[in-house]
């Protein structure tokens, strides 16, 4: 199986859109330090932010063209909602004591690492189907834990998107896929 476009394009704007908040933050930072040495640094950074934030504008824009082309614009604000929401559902909060005498909490290594995981899980929705992938944790552990929320996520996606039958998860390399092809 093969990312959909609009996965391809997730993955790449999530981390510039953040990058491209950092640079124009930090630009503006050192713009207000308004020092002799730090103005040829501020151009420099509000450039790149620049050259950062048109890239990030054209993803977008060839994602709302395709959309508009082959599908609804709509489908591509269903799918984002949907990809936070299963990221939000998949997420585990579970911590553990250190020592018995002491009050203080870790994150339990399993959990932070299949949290990890989750957090590259995505949706696109189109007319026809909706595709889900969900990354497999590394660790035998969290590929446990995964296993056993399997039948929850595909419940959780049903009740979310009542139109579409879903088959059952298909694993592929490093990923687990679910497909819901319209009723």
């Amino acid at each position: 199986m093969k990312k959909t476009s609009f996965m391809k394009r997730l993955s790449l704007s999530l981390p510039l859109f953040c990058l491209t908040l950092c640079c124009f933050i930090l630009g503006q930072f050192i713009k207000s330090l308004k020092e002799v040495g730090g103005t040829s640094l501020f151009l420099g950074l509000e450039y790149f932010s620049l050259l950062l934030g048109t890239i990030l504008l054209g993803l977008i824009l060839s994602e709302l063209f395709s959309r508009t082309l082959n599908d609804t614009p709509v489908n591509i604000i269903k799918s984002m909602i949907q990809t936070l929401q299963l990221r939000h559902f998949l997420y585990q909060q579970e911590t553990h004591k250190n020592k018995v005498e002491s009050n203080t909490h870790s994150p339990n290594p399993i959990t932070a690492q299949f949290n990890r995981s989750m957090r590259k899980s995505m949706i696109d929705i189109t007319q026809h189907q909706v595709t889900v992938l969900i990354k497999v944790p590394h660790t035998q552990q969290g590929q446990k834990l995964l296993k056993t929320l399997e039948g929850q996520i595909k419940e959780e996606l049903s009740s979310r998107n009542t139109a579409y039958f879903f088959s059952e998860f298909e694993r592929h390399k490093n990923g687990l896929w679910l497909i819901g092809t319209r009723k």
